[in-house]
């Protein structure tokens, strides 16, 4: 059986690029990559406005939302995205950008490893390094390259394409601080009424 995850409809109250416990069925179809954080225990303000000033910078080419746990579809979320642990970051994109073409496969990178969230800083910066692999396309062109006998193929590829572009950072990030990822869902928009 395949899934097909669709967001479908704008926030109510027009879009932000940055969205405040946005539902996830919720999340506005006008952007191309999206940041969903899920906050722990304790608050981490810094690491909150580090993320709501990146999507500020980036306008339409990336919503962050700062999600909770109150989402009716977090259950759902946690289990596509595998979410084990809060705080945890989850960047993904639409089709174009997370998918190979006719597929439902979708990747995605979740952070959730303390030690990079340690660091709001780090934290955003790794964040906005994610970003720019999505957006420039080369998550998608690395998926593209793999072998499709087995998605483990397709994510060795992703993972090399994340580590080299990461390097930049520093020794900072370990390996268990980023899992990548790909879920048998897919962003896309789906007209509605039809």
């Amino acid at each position: 059986m395949t899934y097909r995850l669709v967001l479908t409809e704008p926030a109510a109250n027009g879009t932000k690029d940055c969205g405040e416990n946005v539902f996830f069925a919720n999340l506005p179809h006008d952007y191309k990559v999206y940041a969903l954080y899920y906050g722990g225990a304790k608050v981490d303000d810094n690491l909150e406005d580090g993320l709501r000033e990146l999507g500020a910078r980036t306008g339409k080419n990336l919503f962050v939302n700062i999600g909770g746990k109150n989402d009716p579809e977090y259950g759902e979320v946690a289990r596509r995205f595998e979410i084990k642990q809060c705080p945890v970051i989850i960047v993904t994109a639409m089709a174009g950008l997370a998918s190979p073409p006719g597929e439902y496969f979708t990747a995605y990178a979740r952070l959730d490893g303390k030690n990079l969230l340690n660091s709001s800083d780090r934290t955003v910066e790794c964040v906005e390094e994610l970003f720019e692999l999505f957006i420039r396309g080369k998550v998608a062109e690395a998926i593209a390259h793999a072998k499709w006998e087995q998605r483990a193929e397709a994510l060795k590829a992703l993972g090399n394409l994340v580590a080299s572009d990461l390097r930049s950072i520093g020794n900072f990030i370990a390996t268990r601080d980023i899992t990548l990822g790909a879920g048998e869902l897919k962003l896309e928009l789906k007209r509605s009424g039809g």
